[in-house]
This record gives C-alpha cells, sequence and structure tokens, in this order.
C-alpha cells in the first residue's frame, strides 16, 4: 500500500540538518545517522554528530549538531566523488544513489546559474562543505532505511523562506539567496516570506525538497495523520517555533454531494477529541515506591543514550540453511535490523529448529514482518518492545604511517555515562584494508590503532 508524508514547511522553512532530523525522529533512532557520519570521517576528521531531544516554543522534536572543520571545502567535482563513495559504502540502492545525485546537482546548477559561472570553474562556499553530503546522502540513507523512498508519495505545504538579510562568505545577501532563489524558479516552487526575518529556507534544504517532493498543496485540511516527527533547526527566530514537520497519514476523500439542487449542505460533525484519563485519576493509584522507580528510571535515561526497539522473533522448523543465510544479509544489508539472531532449539513434535530473532527500529516492524515472513514462509512472527541503555558512543580518526605511507583508520569509542572509555574498537574494514596494503597481520594493527586511539581521546 502506497504512503503519503506530509512536509509541513510553512513556518520556518527547511535545511538539511531539519530534514534530517525530522527523518531520525520518525524512525526513532538516534544512532541512524551514524553511519552516514562516520564515512565522511575520511574527508573531514573533524566531523562529529550529536542527537538532541529539544524543543522550540513548546514543540519538542529532534535536533541534529554537526561539528565540522570550517576550512574544509570541495570543489563540485570533488563532492560529486564524495557522494559517490560514501554511497558505495554504504551500499546504498541505485534508487536512493539517483536521489542524492539528482538533489547533489540541484545545488551545484543554481550556484553556478546564480553566480553566472561555469560548473568546472565554480568555487562553492556554505554549500562546499561535507555536511552538503552529510545531508543528502543521509537524507537517501534515513528514507531508504525506514521504506519511504518505494512507493511513497511526498506533498508539502507552500515553503517559508524568510525575509531580510543574511551575512554570507559572498557578503550580505537578500533572503532568500541568489542559489535557493534559482530553485525555485526552476521548479517553480510556491513560496511566502513567512514570520522570519532572516533565512529559513537553505540551498540544500531547497534542492532536497524540488528532489522528493511530488506535489505542494495549498491546504492540510483534507490530510489525516497518523503519524508525525519534527526536526528542530538551529537558528533562534524569535517567538516563531523553528520546526519542519513531516507527517505519515492518508488524504480523505471528499464525500460526493448527494443533496437535492437548491439545498444547504449540512455542515460536517466536528469530530470529538478522544478521551484523555483524568489525571487525578490516574496519580491516585501511584505508590510512593512506584513514583520513586520512575523518578530513577528517568534519572538513568538522561545519564545514558535510551531508545525504543522491537525484538521480532519466529521458530523456523521447515527451512534449509541456505535461506536462513541470506535473511541475514537481506536484513542487514538492506539497513532494516540491527542485528539478527539464530539460536538452535527443538519444537513441536521435537522437531530442532531455529528460533530467529530480529532488533530493529520500532519504525520497521511492518517491513521486517513482511521480508521474514516472503523468506522463511512463516505464518506469523511475534514482538515485543524495548526500552535500550546505550553507552554514548564517539567514532574518531587514526592516521597511521607505514614504510612512508599514510592510512586512515576510523575507530569507534564508547564512554559511560561519566564520560570514562569503556571500549575502543577499531573499524574491522578499515583494517583490513590497512592489512592488505603492507602485509601487517590484523592482529598487529588493532593494538597499534587502539594505542593511538587512545592517546588523542583520553
Amino acid at each position: 500500500m502506497s504512503k503519503t508524508i506530509l512536509i509541513d514547511a510553512s513556518q520556518a522553512g527547511a535545511s538539511g540538518d531539519m530534514i534530517l532530523s525530522a527523518l531520525i525522529d520518525l524512525i526513532g533512532d538516534d544512532e541512524s545517522i551514524i553511519p552516514v557520519a562516520a564515512s565522511l570521517l575520511i574527508y573531514d576528521p573533524a566531523i562529529r554528530v550529536k542527537i538532541l531531544q529539544d524543543s522550540s516554543y513548546g514543540v519538542t522534536g529532534k535536533r541534529l549538531i554537526v561539528t565540522k572543520d570550517k576550512d574544509v571545502r570541495f570543489t563540485p567535482d570533488s563532492l560529486n566523488e564524495i557522494l559517490n563513495s560514501v554511497a558505495e559504502e554504504l551500499e546504498l540502492s541505485k534508487k536512493a544513489i539517483d536521489f542524492a545525485k539528482k538533489a547533489l546537482s540541484e545545488i551545484i546548477d543554481a550556484e553556478s546559474r546564480a553566480h553566472d559561472t561555469p560548473v568546472e570553474k565554480l568555487h562553492l562556499h556554505e554549500t562546499g562543505s561535507v555536511d552538503t553530503i552529510l545531508d543528502i546522502v543521509g537524507t537517501a540513507y534515513l528514507l531508504e532505511k525506514i521504506g519511504y523512498l518505494y512507493d511513497t508519495r511526498f506533498i508539502c505545504t507552500r515553503i517559508a523562506t524568510g525575509s531580510g538579510k543574511i551575512q554570507t562568505e559572498h557578503g550580505l545577501l537578500e533572503v532568500p539567496v541568489p542559489a535557493v532563489t534559482e530553485i525555485i524558479s526552476k521548479h517553480n516552487i510556491p513560496v511566502h516570506s513567512g514570520p522570519a526575518q532572516t533565512e529559513v529556507l537553505t540551498p540544500t534544504g531547497a534542492a532536497l525538497l524540488a528532489t522528493l517532493v511530488d506535489e505542494f498543496i495549498e491546504s492540510t485540511e483534507s490530510f489525516i495523520p497518523e503519524k508525525q516527527s519534527i526536526g528542530l533547526g538551529s537558528r533562534d527566530l524569535g517567538e516563531t517555533p523553528n520546526v519542519l514537520r513531516f507527517a505519515v497519514g492518508v488524504i480523505e476523500k471528499p464525500e460526493p454531494d448527494e443533496q437535492p439542487p437548491g439545498t444547504t449542505q449540512k455542515p460536517p460533525e466536528k469530530k470529538q477529541p478522544p478521551k484523555v484519563k483524568d489525571e487525578a485519576t490516574t496519580k491516585k493509584h501511584e505508590t510512593p515506591a512506584t513514583k520513586m522507580k520512575h523518578t530513577e528510571r528517568k534519572e538513568m535515561f538522561e545519564d545514558w543514550n535510551a531508545d525504543e526497539v522491537v525484538v521480532i522473533e519466529s521458530n523456523i522448523d521447515d527451512t534449509d540453511s541456505e535461506v536462513l543465510g541470506n535473511l541475514f544479509d537481506v536484513l542487514l544489508s538492506e539497513g532494516l535490523a540491527y542485528d539478527v539472531i539464530m539460536i538452535p532449539a527443538y519444537g513441536k513434535k521435537n522437531r530442532p529448529c531455529f528460533l530467529v530473532k530480529v532488533i530493529a527500529a520500532k519504525a520497521g516492524l511492518k517491513s521486517v514482518a513482511e521480508i521474514m515472513m516472503k523468506q522463511l514462509g512463516t505464518i506469523g512472527i511475534r514482538y515485543t518492545e524495548w526500552s535500550r541503555l546505550k553507552a554514548h558512543r564517539d567514532t574518531v580518526v587514526c592516521r597511521l604511517e607505514i614504510d612512508d605511507k599514510e592510512f586512515m583508520v576510523r575507530v569507534k569509542v564508547s564512554r559511560s555515562a561519566d564520560g570514562s572509555i569503556i571500549n575502543i574498537k577499531p573499524e574491522i574494514d578499515d583494517i583490513i584494508e590497512v592489512a592488505k596494503a603492507t602485509g601487517i597481520p590484523i592482529r598487529e594493527l588493532k593494538p597499534r590503532v587502539v594505542l593511538q586511539a587512545q592517546a588523542i581521546t583520553d
């Protein structure tokens, strides 16, 4: 069944980080963007991403904070090369790669037209940084991960651009800036200034929406949201909430007018809001001990990273090993599962079987269930929802010099709530590449990398 997603950019426009934040909020996994950021460390070792649960004038959502080296800039050709390399490493599908290439092309072409300069001679400023690739490839990666790159219709409100002037590396520019104006004109995107007196529609945001949106709408009255997410922007817009809303839902088809001509149509009855439990009634059953547990749990969640996952499982006793093995590749390569586990067991009628358990984001439940049923032939699955506490994780890049050659190795560093290091783990794919190039065994390379990582992280 096709899905419809409404993007509400009517108040605070859109930027690349806001789109990523909204998708991360929709997926429900703060670490879903980490693989994309990690793949960019080789091009900008300073890049870091952090996801915060935050609010803007009473509206709560996710805010993506990106740290980067502001002096690292790339040419259009370099950006395309980086996009291809990162897409290959992330094993993006052809559809996801085409989406990312089109969005990047929109930015480069718009900058070229805005400055009346051929692409091969174009010098990019803000859009030439590595976070442009993070925004574009990250959007393609997350859309594919959640299953919204296929059989999904995107609609969008009239987009707020902001007003006034903004200081850029090109100097003081009118809002919207020339590159955004070029994208708006090319695609006839309906826009308005909106309440913000600064830039709220960036070139990356405009390019992503121009690539993603199937239809722009003037009214959202017929749209019935079933699930929504909020991406927060980084700028202070005064009393205007700096939010971008994604909503998954359906468009209600208007009922045909069956009344005789000349009669007045009865206005539709207002839907009654759902009943809310009386707070006093709910609280009176809460004992002091229960209240204390809730408080302790909340404090624990504030100290550690926390999220919600589903564990999906099924007993399989009539499928051969080749089919079972392929399930790992399908679920993990498509990014639908965090982990896949198969436990030997005995089932009904004393038959040897496997208990197949899949850990996935809550948003991926239906996609994983469908794949399990199709791949394994099982007629049903079980699932439970679990809360997780996770160590804080970061990725750093270590430089190895071996025989006058320099190698870049990514290293994952896990920390406890107090900041102390729990574990340092080099990225095995990078270690394998160094081992192949130098002939040094992996078991000798790993300790060298760990020692160097300790030196730069302590």
